[in-house]
This record gives C-alpha cells, structure tokens and sequence, in this order.
C-alpha cells in the first residue's frame, strides 16, 4: 500500500502530489456515468488521499411515521438533469424526519449513500493510523446534513485541528478524515449560525475565480484547477484535456506560491464509456503525457516564480524550493497502478528538478 507519511512527517500538504478520486462515489450507473470501480476503502487502500463528492438527497422508498424515506448519497448528472422540491424526509441514517431538498435526476446516477461512505473512511484512517484522508464536497444541497452526518460517522477520526491546511503537516493530519465545504456549503452553515471549522468542517476555495487572493489564516485548502471537458463533444478526449489542464497548470504558477494545484487526468461526457475512454488515457504514452503536462506546470511556476515569489528553506538537512505545485490529480477508476503513478512524482529529486529548469542562473530571493 502507498504511504503518504513515508514522504516525511513534516511535509506540508502544499509540497506533495497525491492522486485524487473524480466522482467518488459513483461506482454504478451506465457505462457514461460511472467513474469508479472501487468503494471508498479501497479507493484509499490504492492510494487515493482526496475524494470529490457530490451529495444529495434521493427518495429510497418506505415511509417512516408518514414520512418518505430518503438518504444522502453521491450523485454524477449533469445539472440541467436534476430537479430539485423541498419536502419532508425521514433521514434513516441520521434518524431524523425534516423539511429537505429533495433531489430527482433524469438522467446520469446516484451512487453510494454518504453514511456508508464515511464509515468507510474512518475505517481506512484507523488502520492506518499515519494516513489521512480529504473529502472534498461541492455541488452538493442539504448542506446541514452533509455536516451532522461528517460529524456522527466520522467521530474520532474527525480533523478538529482547524487552520490552513496547505501548510499543516503529514504529522498534523495523521489519523484523520478531513471534510472540506465550497464556499457555498460554509456559507449554508454560516446563514444556520454553525461555525464550520468548530465543529471539524473546514472550507475549500478555488483560487481561479477569487478575487481576494491567498489568506494564509483561511480555514482549508485554497487551490487552482479545474476539470471538465465538453460533454457534449465526445471525440479527441484526451486532447481536449491535456490543452485545458497544460493552460489552467500554467496560469496556476502565476500565483501565490502557497496555494495548491488541482489537475484532472479525465475525460468526462454524455455519449461513451467513461471506462473505455479513461482506459485509453492510461496507455503508456498517454500515461507519459499525464506526467510531461504535470512537470510543465511546475517548471511553468518554478520560472515565474525564480526571479519573484520562489523561497529556499531548509529541509531534512538540505535545500528546498518552494514554487506552486499541481498537488492533486484527479483520476476516474482509481486503482493501485495509476495512484502509483501519481506517488512517483513525490520522488523526482528537486535538484534534478533545479537542474532541468535551469535555475541556478537565476537569482532566487527570500520571498
């Protein structure tokens, strides 16, 4: 199994590059829906450190006290696809009957429910006391339930530690789950007079569309990237792809060294097998792709950054350049051999790296 705390307890989370898992939960569905093959454990086990979670509530048949029963599960449609009608729902996982957003889709799939999700979590971090994982929730309704259910199935492995995550530890995160709100989650929580970060739900913000730039005392991740290709252009996936991340890795390294890189290796649509596709984007010189458009990124901002923004701090009794890092790599059907694929970047030595960029013509300051 890959162990991220190998990479040194006193990595911080913003100088490592670990695989993340695309729609996590959806291991079912047609062929054009489902983006996993694997539950959430041993999504993990292969390798995977963060988790994009879509969550919303389906009708699951039944009634309790009058009530419809429903559950919070993962779900992979397009928006226009999903209606939504608050209602009331007997929540059989967190055992409560309430007014709720009440989701329909007519078309893509829900996936597995987000109770059976987080146990799954837990499990993976008490066996494995040194790892950590992050569940990353966007698109999601029904905020407040997504936080209780966080709270009551993660329990001790729940991260209450709080702060700015890009720069905590391996050290720091060891042992725990961390839930990681979009803005528009914490602001759900905010406007229901729950404070997040108090209650172990910390927040994620892309930097692409933020206006305020970098806070170093923001509560959770702040990252640049998006994924996504035409869903509505089938052909040329992998093509489509490799323009769009090369451009956002690139735009990425103009920024604040700090801030964490987010790049997808997907492809995404309506029309074919994601399956077949994703199996294309894994053939060896589309694999040698993958890591030639990861190393352009950081040899993008290494160079924005040398003459700017770059720092030289002590490391494990050696030098260290701190320069914008595409961090998280976004795959579909996670498996042992792509998520080793992603670790190895961990290992590229930087002075080959300082080499190959040319840096020692340049002059680097203290940032």
């Amino acid at each position: 199994m890959i162990e991220y705390y190998d990479l040194g307890p006193d990595k911080k989370l913003n100088e490592i590059v670990m695989a993340g898992s695309h729609d996590a939960g959806i291991t079912g569905g047609g062929s054009n829906v489902q983006t996993q093959d694997r539950d959430i454990y041993e999504q993990a086990k292969a390798g995977v450190r963060i988790f994009d979670l879509r969550i919303a509530l389906a009708t699951t048949g039944g009634t309790h006290d009058g009530a419809k029963l429903a559950e919070l599960k993962a779900f992979h449609a397009d928006k226009k696809l999903v209606s939504n009608r608050t209602t009331t729902r007997h929540v059989g996982s967190l055992g409560t009957t309430q007014q709720v957003e009440r989701s329909k889709l007519r078309g893509g799939a829900f996936g597995m429910n987000l109770s059976n999700m987080l146990s799954q979590a837990k499990r993976f971090v008490d066996e494995n006391p040194n790892e950590f994982l992050l569940l990353k929730f966007d698109k999601s309704t029904n905020w407040l339930l997504i936080a209780e259910a966080c709270v009551n199935y993660l329990d001790s492995a729940l991260y209450t530690g709080g702060g700015n995550l890009n720069t905590k530890t391996l050290r720091d995160l060891r042992g725990k789950v961390v839930p990681l709100f979009v803005e528009s989650g914490m602001q759900a929580l905010r406007s229901a007079n729950v404070n997040g970060p108090g209650i172990g739900i910390l927040g994620i913000k892309n930097m692409k569309d933020d206006k305020g730039g970098y806070n170093d005392r923001y509560e959770g991740i702040q990252y640049y990237g998006k994924g996504g290709t035409n869903p509505f252009s089938p052909f040329k996936k992998t093509k489509q792809n490799v323009t769009k991340q090369s451009d956002l890795m690139k735009k990425g390294g103009q920024g604040n060294p700090a801030v964490m890189g987010m790049m997808y290796w997907t492809s995404t649509g309506l029309f074919e097998s994601i399956k077949d596709r994703n199996d294309g984007m894994w053939t060896q010189p589309n694999v040698d792709k993958l890591k030639r458009m990861w190393s352009q990124g950081l040899e993008q901002a290494i160079q924005d950054r040398a003459g700017k923004y770059a720092q030289i701090n002590g490391f494990g009794g050696g030098q260290r350049l701190k320069a914008f890092l595409p961090n998280f790599v976004m795959i579909d059907f996670a498996d042992p051999t792509k998520c080793g694929e992603i670790f190895e970047l961990n290992t590229t030595p930087v002075t080959v790296m300082v080499d190959a960029f040319g840096l020692g013509q340049h002059r680097i300051r203290q940032a």
